[in-house]
């Protein structure tokens, strides 16, 4: 069974979530920061533990996702939110393997051209189009790597999740 509580060792850092992929479960969960009393009550802690050398974080949210396939698979390691977008933002990709174009609208850059992002639409869609269109992503199993999730997921990431927050996947 996966853990519901994380602990890593403290960074300087203000980090109030950390987001976790669980390939498994297709989820991609988000760990908001908590105090000693979620650690205690999930795990035996001697009395005199001191916890300020650790940030707490518990799960508070879980998202269906897709993400890389076999030939085309998502990094494994620990990163850091490098940049996001606004909400409904546009973005064209040309990783598809049918389309030369693509759009999503909303996303949270984690490596290089690996994304968090909304549904695929065709390049001709815009954001005040988007939402009466059909994804092109309905059926789709895996992703090009990177980690695909509703819009509406998508928009409250955009709104909760910080630059700098750090991404296992």
């Amino acid at each position: 069974m996966e853990n519901d509580i994380y602990i890593v060792k403290k960074k300087i850092s203000t980090e109030n979530f950390l987001l976790k992929l669980n390939q498994q479960a297709h989820q991609l969960e988000v760990y908001k920061k908590a105090d000693e009393h979620a650690l205690r009550k999930n795990y035996s802690i001697r009395k005199d533990f001191v916890p300020c050398e650790y940030t707490i974080y518990e799960k508070i949210k879980e998202m269906p996702c897709l993400f890389g396939r076999e030939d085309s698979p998502t990094p494994y390691g620990v990163f850091d939110i490098v940049k996001k977008s606004k909400v409904k933002e546009e973005y064209i990709s040309g990783y598809h393997k049918k389309y030369e174009r693509i759009k999503f609208f909303g996303y949270l850059v984690i490596f290089e051209d690996y994304f968090i992002h909304s549904d695929l639409y065709m390049d001709r869609v815009t954001s005040e189009t988007f939402e009466q269109a059909e994804p092109i992503s309905n059926g789709d199993t895996g992703t090009a790597g990177c980690i695909r999730v509703s819009q509406k997921n998508v928009e409250w990431l955009l709104e909760n999740i910080e630059v700098g927050t750090t991404v296992i996947l």
